[in-house]
C-alpha cells in the first residue's frame, strides 16, 4: 500500500487535525475495527476464556492471584470490552472524515493501537526483524499491522508536536518521589535536574 502523503495527519491552526489518506486505507481502517468487534463478542461473559489474540488487551491484573484475578475480571471486563468497542466504531464510522477533533483522533489512537495488539500477537511479534515474502500465508497481516504501526506513530508524533516544550530553568518543587530518582537525572518536564550543593 502506497500512501499518497508523507504526513498522513496534521494538525490544523484553526483546530483539529486534517486527514491525508488514500481511499484504499480510508477502506482498510473501515473494515478492520468489526474483525476485532467480533472477537469481543466471544469474551462478553467473564468466564469466557479470552483467546491469544485479545490477551494483550486484557492483561491479568493479579497474575500470582487466581482468585482475585476472577473477581477483578467479574467486575471490569464489560468497563474494558465498551472502551475497545467506543474506540474501533469511532474509527469505522469516521474511517473517510478530513478532518477530526482531538477526541476522535485520541479514539483512533486507541483503536489503531488496539488492532495492532491484536495482529502483533496473531502474527508472534518480535522484537527480531521479519522478512515477508508475498507468498506468506500471513502476507496481508503484516502489511495490516506494519499500516497500524505507521499509522500509529503519525498520530502520535502529531499529538506530542502540540506538547509545550519544556520550561527552562523551572524551579518548581514536586513531591518526593518514593520509587527514586527521575530516570536519567530528569525533571517532570524533561529538563535536567539542578546539581545540588551537599557542602553549602
Amino acid at each position: 500500500m502506497s500512501l499518497a502523503e508523507d504526513r498522513p495527519i496534521t494538525a490544523v491552526a484553526s483546530g483539529g487535525y486534517d486527514i491525508h489518506l488514500p481511499e484504499n486505507a480510508r477502506e482498510l481502517l473501515a473494515a478492520l475495527p468489526q474483525r476485532m468487534l467480533d472477537e469481543l463478542d466471544k469474551v462478553v461473559n467473564p468466564e469466557a476464556i479470552v483467546p491469544e489474540t485479545l490477551r494483550r488487551l486484557f492483561p491479568p491484573a493479579y497474575p500470582t492471584d487466581a482468585s482475585a484475578d476472577d473477581a477483578y475480571t467479574r467486575l471490569m471486563r464489560r468497563d474494558l470490552l465498551d472502551h475497545h468497542r467506543e474506540s474501533l466504531l469511532v474509527l469505522r464510522n469516521s474511517a473517510t472524515a478530513q478532518h477530526l477533533d482531538m477526541s476522535e483522533l485520541e479514539r483512533w489512537l486507541g483503536a489503531i493501537s488496539s488492532l495492532r495488539l491484536m495482529f502483533g500477537s496473531l502474527l508472534g511479534i518480535t522484537e527480531d526483524e521479519h522478512d515477508v515474502a508475498p507468498d506468506d500465508p500471513l502476507y496481508s497481516e503484516w502489511i495490516c499491522y506494519h499500516f497500524l504501526s505507521y499509522l500509529q506513530e503519525a498520530i502520535i508524533s502529531v499529538l506530542a508536536e502540540e506538547l509545550p516544550d519544556p520550561i527552562p530553568d523551572n524551579q518548581v518543587e514536586l513531591p518526593g518521589d518514593p520509587w527514586g530518582e527521575p530516570l536519567g537525572g530528569l525533571r517532570w518536564d524533561g529538563t535536567p535536574m539542578p546539581e545540588v550543593d551537599h557542602d553549602g
